[in-house]
């Protein structure tokens, strides 16, 4: 086993309308491997392995027993999205295998004793806290509604979100779910119009919010929209015949036209996929980079010891800003960016210690 290649896995959507997003981070993570064996840096090469999860738990624990069962296989990128890490993250535990997420935001991950799992991007809780900081405190917002899709990523996150305003004395009008898969909307249309918000939030992903925006606007609602990542570009948020100000949107991932630290990987990636980069592909080049400095370091090539190795992480220089997990797996001092859409452009509009301040 020691001569032979030692393998990477990584666990991705690689079907469905998230394909897209699925196949950036397993390029990215591609990029990082081949970058890795040009310079030298595991002896013997690094070879990736690459599964379709589905972001279905029954799917990504099916492809984590099929990576366990390789004993070559010593660590995994992934999986990308919440649902999908709470299928496959008790079986990476019992192996001792580490697996950090690039995407996976659902708070309850990390609170629930598993060692072996990480994660590069910031929880929801911490998300959720700071949208609705920069809703009350930056927008000047009181009269708050809330549509989320019921998911693992967008319940808990709007949950978050309106804990933080209603601390922050503005009040929650409307608190409305809808289903993933939903097309009809006009029985939110018809609440949020009789409530009348000043603002909505929206803990959905892209494929509703596409629907969910124009219907709102055509029952006639006039709040002020705001997305987060999990709509992607947030575009999907726009009503151009609209006047109404924004959307605003908040991104837990890394910007590459923004971050300086990730401009070589986005002209890397560019000059060997072309510019189909994806939100989370820096982090997911940045958890492939984590994972192979760890093999490196450990003390033998063992899952094991690849698991401690990474578990120790402290200031590891990635392209997303410095890396350090905590006792539970989380990224230490994460960072949210906002933006306002505006007609034909995406304004940056700072991050959040940069507009708010420390978190308090």
């Amino acid at each position: 086993m020691m001569n032979d290649p030692i393998k990477l896995g990584c666990s991705a959507v690689l079907s469905g309308h998230e394909e897209i997003h699925g196949r950036a981070i397993v390029q990215s993570v591609s990029l990082a491997v081949e970058q890795a064996n040009m310079k030298g840096v595991i002896k013997g090469g690094l070879e990736l392995v690459v599964g379709d999860d589905r972001d279905e738990r029954g799917v990504a624990a099916e492809l984590a027993r099929r990576y366990i069962r390789d004993e070559k296989i010593l660590a995994v990128v992934g999986p990308m999205n919440s649902n999908a890490v709470f299928g496959a993250a008790p079986l990476y535990q019992m192996a001792d295998m580490v697996h950090i997420s690039p995407a996976a935001s659902n708070p309850e991950l990390t609170s629930m004793g598993y060692s072996a799992f990480f994660r590069v991007v910031g929880h929801d809780k911490f998300q959720g806290t700071r949208a609705a900081e920069f809703t009350v405190s930056h927008l000047k917002k009181n009269r708050i509604g809330v549509i989320h899709d019921g998911s693992p990523f967008g319940k808990p996150l709007s949950e978050v979100f309106m804990k933080r305003v209603s601390n922050l004395g503005a009040e929650i009008v409307a608190f409305q779910k809808i289903q993933r898969g939903q097309r009809d909307f006009s029985g939110v249309a018809n609440e949020m119009v009789a409530c009348q918000p000043d603002l909505i939030f929206f803990g959905v992903i892209e494929e509703e919010g596409l629907l969910l925006a124009p219907q709102l606007r055509s029952a006639g609602v006039s709040s002020i929209f705001f997305g987060t990542d999990g709509l992607k570009s947030s575009r999907y948020l726009e009503t151009p015949l609209s006047t109404v100000k924004g959307p605003y949107f908040s991104n837990a991932s890394t910007d590459l036209d923004v971050k300086k630290s990730a401009y070589a990987f986005k002209n890397a990636f560019v000059d060997r996929y072309g510019p189909t980069y994806s939100v989370y592909s820096a982090e997911a080049y940045d958890a492939a980079n984590v994972i192979i400095h760890a093999m490196a370091e450990a003390e033998q090539l063992t899952r094991q010891a690849v698991l401690a190795r990474v578990a120790k992480t402290d200031k590891f220089p990635g392209i997303t800003g410095q890396i350090t997990f905590d006792s539970s797996g989380d990224r230490m001092r994460p960072e949210i960016g906002f933006y306002e859409l505006m007609p034909g452009k995406t304004v940056f509009l700072g991050f959040d210690r940069d507009i708010l301040g420390e978190q308090s």
